[in-house]
Formats: C-alpha cells, structure tokens, sequence
C-alpha cells in the first residue's frame, strides 16, 4: 500500500499541478503557488527527521514523492531536490547546534536551500572549483563564481563548497562546506540562465565578492571536510535525478497510451519496449534507494540507477514524440515538455558520460576480478543464501573447467546432469514432500542464473526439467506426483517440455497424440516429455512408448549438446493416467502456467549468460594491457563496462520481479525480453573488450555470443512477445 504522504502528492499532481505546468513552464514563470502548497505538505522537510519538524520519509518513499511529481511536472521536483541536498549535508555532518538552527527552517521551508557546487570551469569535476574561504577572526571571506545553481534566486540558505587550503593534495582535503544565507554582504546572484527546458525553477550564476560567512556556519565546524560532505548528498541527489527520470518517462508513456487508446488499433511493438524500460528504471532507482534506507554503501547502485534511468528517460520521450507524429512538436501537448526536459537528467548530478567512468572505477574498487551478482544479496535467508552458493561453487569447480572441451565437441553433459541430481538441484522448485528443495521462484531463479554462468547447455536442461516438475507438482493428481516427482528429482528421470503442434483424441480409456514440433529442446536426451496438446491437456509421455518419434540431435548455432531436435507423434497412445491432472480440458491453463515457467527460466539463464560475459570483460581489461595500462583504464572500455554491468543489474531486477509476480504476465514478458537482449549486447560487448581474442575460441567469450543467439526465440520469439506485451500494457492503461 502506498505511504500516505505519495498519495497526498499524487492527489496534488493531478488536480492542481497538471492543470497549471503546461502554462507556467511555457511562460518561464516562478510556481509561487504550488511551491506555497508544497511546504503545506510537508514536502520540504521530507528528509529531515520528526524530531526537527520534517516528515522523515525514508529515500525510497522520497524517490516515490519525486517521481508523482515530476509526472505532474519536473521543474517542481528541482525546488525539493537541492533544498533537500542542503538540509541532509547540515543532518548528516552539521554541528548539533547547525541542526538545531537550521533543520527546522528547512523543514517548515522558511530556510530555502540550495547546493552550490558548479562553476563555469568545474563541472562534474568537483575538485576543479576555485571558489575560496579565507579565515578572518569570527568570520570566512569567501569569494568566487558559482554556476547552474536551482534555487539561486528563490533560495536562501545554501550549501557552498570553496577551498579554505588552496595548496592542499589531493586538492579534495583543502575543501570546506559553508551555509551561506542571503544577506551576507558580498552575496548577489547575477544573472538567471535561459534553459531548453526545465523552465520555471530559476537557475541562476552566483558571484560572491568578498562575501562575509560567519564562522559557524562551516559545516561540522571542521576545515577540509566539505568535500566527503557534498560527495555524500550526492549519492541521494543521483536518486533524486533518477526518481525524476522515471516520473517523466511516465507520464511521456501515459501519454502515448492515451494517445494510442484513441486510435482504436494494437499499440506498436514499441510501447513493449518504452514500458520494459520504465519498469527497469523503476525497479533501479528503488532498489538503490531501499540500499540507502538500509544504512548499504550505495554510491555505485545511485549511479547505475541515474545512469540506466536518465537515458531511459530520453527514449522514451523520444519515442512518445515520434509516435505522436507531427502533433507532438506543437505546445500545447505535453510531450514536447518531456522532450526538452530528459536531457537535463543526462547532465544533471554528473554527465552521464563521466558517470559511466565512475561507475566503472567502483566496479573495478570493489569487485576486482571476483566473481559474482552485482545486486546485494546480504539480506536473503541464510539457507537460500546457501543453496545458490553452493551451486556458485559447483560451477567454479565443476562446470567451467568442463565446458570448454563439452561445447567445442558437441557432447552432451551426462556427468554434469548426474551432479546436478545429486545437488538436489533437479528438484529445486518441487515441495519437499515429493524429495525436492521446495525453493521459492526467486531463488530458483537465481540457481539457474548461477548454472547458466557456467554452462547455458547445462541451465537450459535445468530449467526444462523443472517447468515439467513444477507443472506436476501444480496439476498433478497425487498418483502422479508419487509415481513422478521422486525419480524426476534423483535425475532418474529428465523431462523436457513440448508446446504447440499435437492433436490428442480419445480412444477408450485412453488418448492418441499426433503431430509434430518443430525443435524440442533437450529432445535427445529426455526421457520423458511433457506435451500439451492444445485444449485436451498436457500429457507426460515416455521416450519409448510406441508412436513417439524423436529426430537426430539439431546443429546449431549456441547450446552445442543441448542436442535440441524435431518430435513427430504418430498415433501414439498414451494412458488416461498420464494426463496431467487425470481430466480433459485444462489444456490452455497448464500449458500457459508451464511456459510461464519456462519463460522464467530462459530470463534466468540469459542473465547468467550476460553475466559470465560481463565477468569475462572486467577479468580482461584488468590483465590486458596497451600503451602501457590496463586496458580497463581506457575510457572507451570503462563506459563498456558500466553500461553493461547497469544493463545486467537492470535484467535482474526484472527477473526478480517476475519471479515474485504468480499470474502476472507482463512482468514475465519484460524479463524474458530484456534479459535475452541484454545476453547479447552484453556478450557482444565482451567481445569488443577482448578484441581479436574474442572472436577466437580460445576465450569463452564467442561461445557467450553463439550461446546469446538462442535466448530471443526460446521458448517464445521475442517479437511475439513484445506485440502482446504492447497490448497488455495498452489495456492495462499504467504501469
């Protein structure tokens, strides 16, 4: 249930901020009123805690408030933002005599805050400042030129950063934080800066001329500390900005809904993509925020989530200015707004750009060659945590080293399988009435993802197998889970699941099965098939009863000894005890809940596919060297290798969402979509970062590549997938 405070503010937005942003925007005008409206809700003290009159909301429940009202109108969220940037360095860092002075003006928005950071030669390179504090008895004299600051004319009360020891090294510990208010001799703001957008916030140059700061105003009351203060509010400004992105890129896809609901035809494969994009920001920027509720270092998860949901942003307001055609450049529709507002989030708190680097930087600082997720695990349960580690390890000792010979060969990975039942793993979603582990979906998911990192061949029998051993276990009559489930957990037993192309008709008490299926994968070595034969049911088939005719293994491109192949049924008879369920009918529902599950599985093993690769990637630049460094030094490999960990860390939350989302198929169809792309961005990525040796077969690297190709088309064809995925999201009418 949503926190009242983001529903409160989602009330604003829709009866008082929409029917008014579009006409003070285009004017440039000041939302005096709305801001008034804004203290009146409590939303300038949103961070700050209770006990000094603010409302303190956690920064997930902030993030929410930020995006309803940038969904409304972003200039809006900009008055909050650095106000609140300033009221958390004096929280986080002030003396408690600061805090008593100053956080309960900025939380009744009396104290009106702003960050003054940039100036007209220092960006994103905050060390670069040149703004100076000179200490005179009880007072600094501070002067310089601060640039692009929100607030600067409306505000009052602003964090400034300036160098108190010019000739410190690094220059980052001669720097000092200062309050400074309006009044303060020497204090003028000299021009408001016209902007593409973003219009009705001022933005403005500050010149500060011998301006007089009294010595208690330095933040914490220390000097050389400014630097860790700003870099700290920061890491909540980047998820201001994303939770920004993502309240923009809303409302430019409701837009495009309403737009296309007028229309009366299936909305364009492309609403799939703009509403699997807003999912994944979404899911980011909540993701990093929750990590800041809970006390978790965050500064690269605020990155990847500014970085993944600005560019998002973009796109989909592109996307929603292309589908409105030639309307979409007039003023009087919003989209044009959205339009001209997304690129700020690409510059704002970093460039994008200079963002990746950092990110690339942490990813190397704190991962180093070791293998593993990028999202945190610390909070699973701690027998989960177990079983997906001692899978992790079972890969690392046994897949890897084995792989390489098994894929250049063609072989099928008999032993590996046999190690997988004996792991337990072969029952890993079946109750562990029936012998199995009884993991929950997300877990599952997570032991795929892991196999996968290994071995994609090994991932997919996996997978199969248990969307067979799940459809028993959901449909199953009890005679058929006794009879089935214990051998199909031992590895006794290894099922394969076939969709579409047979026909069942009753004969007695039995059934006939014909037709055939094109590509059944892992039909060369399952010994038993579930098979669901349009609206009759599914049935569980054996390899050797009479009729069932299975072609020779498959050459393909990726998943070499999967030995994939065609399945003919001729008048195969098949016994009332092996429909599933023991009744006729339900056809459509269990074969919908078992691709489902198969759908899962396949996002699952494409995330590990992108994240072997991705492993593979920070190993190589680290050990490859060029003009005298490691490759992962270079700026070109550096923004690879953000955007591919941030895509992966993107598909993961995906998947997990769908994991935890029974009966909802589009989070399915985001997941399974995204993931398989990211698959082959990620792995063609790799091999960009390996060069020539990628493309050779002494790097896993082109197996990663081959494997990725498989991944869009199974067991459902991404374009598909995205036609109905548009639909469904058309009709829903939200995300």
């Amino acid at each position: 249930m949503d926190h009242h405070i983001v529903v409160a503010v989602r009330e604003f937005v829709d009866a008082e901020v929409r029917p008014l942003a579009a006409a003070l925007e285009h004017a440039d005008t000041y939302p005096h009123a709305l801001v008034a409206r804004m203290r009146e809700l409590g939303l300038f003290g949103a961070l700050v805690p209770a006990a000094y009159g603010g409302l303190g909301l956690g920064v997930t429940t902030y993030a929410r408030v930020i995006e309803e009202l940038c969904r409304g109108w972003m200039s809006l969220a900009g008055v909050i933002n650095s106000h609140t940037m300033a009221a958390l360095i004096v929280l986080n860092h002030g003396t408690d005599a600061q805090r008593q002075r100053f956080l309960p003006r900025f939380a009744r928005g009396e104290a009106r805050g702003g960050l003054a950071l940039t100036e007209p030669h220092a960006g994103t390179d905050v060390q670069a400042i040149r703004t100076v504090a000179v200490r005179r008895g009880d007072d600094y004299v501070v002067t310089g030129t601060k640039m692009f600051i929100t607030n600067g004319r409306e505000g009052n009360t602003l964090a400034l950063l300036a160098l108190t020891d010019p000739r410190a090294e690094p220059r980052h510990r001669g720097m000092s934080c200062f309050i400074v208010e309006k009044g303060h001799p020497g204090f003028r703001v000299a021009k408001s800066v016209a902007k593409l957008g973003y219009k009705g916030v001022d933005t403005a140059e500050l010149v500060f001329d011998e301006c007089v700061v009294p010595a208690a105003n330095l933040v914490g009351g220390v000097e050389g500390r400014g630097f860790k203060h700003v870099m700290g509010g920061l890491e909540a400004g980047r998820i201001n900005i994303a939770a920004r992105a993502v309240g923009v890129a809303q409302a430019a896809f409701d837009d495009a809904l309403a737009l296309l609901g007028r229309g009366g035809e299936d909305p364009p494969p492309v609403v799939a993509d703009m509403a699997t994009r807003l999912a994944a920001a979404r899911a980011l920027t909540y993701w990093a925020a929750d990590m800041k509720d809970h006390g978790e270092r965050c500064d690269l998860e605020a990155g990847m989530a500014k970085l993944f949901a600005s560019e998002a942003a973009q796109e989909i307001a592109v996307e929603a200015l292309r589908l409105h055609g030639n309307a979409g450049v007039r003023a009087e529709l919003n989209v044009e707004r959205y339009y001209r507002d997304t690129p700020l989030m690409i510059i704002g708190e970093g460039t994008n750009e200079i963002q990746r680097t950092i990110i690339a930087r942490n990813l190397v600082d704190r991962y180093g060659e070791r293998l593993g997720a990028l999202t945190s695990r610390e909070r699973m349960p701690a027998d989960q945590k177990q079983i997906v580690l001692a899978v992790r390890q079972f890969v690392d000792k046994q897949v890897i080293p084995a792989v390489g010979e098994l894929d250049a060969a063609g072989a099928h990975p008999d032993g590996l399988v046999a190690a997988l039942a004996e792991l337990g793993i072969l029952g890993a979603g079946v109750d562990p009435t029936w012998g199995g582990l009884g993991l929950e979906a997300r877990t599952w998911a997570m032991v795929v993802e892991e196999l996968a990192r290994g071995s994609a061949v090994l991932a997919t029998i996996a997978a199969g197998h248990l969307a067979a051993a799940h459809a028993i276990s959901i449909f199953g009559t009890v005679e058929q889970r006794e009879r089935l489930l214990g051998p199909m957990t031992r590895g006794e037993m290894i099922a394969a699941v076939a969709f579409d192309g047979v026909r069942a008709a009753p004969a007695g008490d039995d059934w006939i099965l014909d037709g055939a299926i094109a590509l059944v994968e892992h039909g060369g070595h399952a010994t038993r098939f579930l098979v669901a034969a349009a609206e009759t049911g599914c049935f569980l088939v054996d390899r050797e009863a009479r009729g069932v005719h299975a072609g020779a293994p498959l050459a393909t491109l990726g998943l070499r000894g999967l030995d994939s192949c065609a399945l003919r049924f001729a008048g195969c008879r098949v016994a009332s005890r092996d429909l599933l369920g023991g009744a006729a009918g339900r056809g459509a529902s269990q074969a919908a809940a078992t691709l489902a599950f198969a759908r899962l599985g396949a996002a699952a093993t494409a995330l590990g596919v992108a994240q072997a690769s991705f492993e593979a990637a920070l190993r190589y630049s680290q050990q490859r060297t060029t003009f005298g460094k490691p490759i992962a030094q270079h700026q070109a490999v550096q923004l690879l290798l953000a955007d591919m960990a941030t895509r992966i860390t993107a598909a993961r939350l995906l998947v997990d969402a769908a994991a935890g989302r029974d009966g909802d198929d589009v989070p399915l169809a985001m997941a399974k979509v995204y993931a398989s792309e990211t698959a082959y961005q990620v792995a063609l990525d790799a091999m960009r970062v390996h060069g020539g040796y990628g493309y050779t077969s002494e790097f896993p690297v082109e197996r990663y590549y081959r494997d990725a190709a498989g991944l869009a088309s199974s067991p459902t064809a991404n374009q598909a997938e995205r036609r109905d995925l548009a639909r469904r999201v058309a009709a829903r009418g939200r995300l």
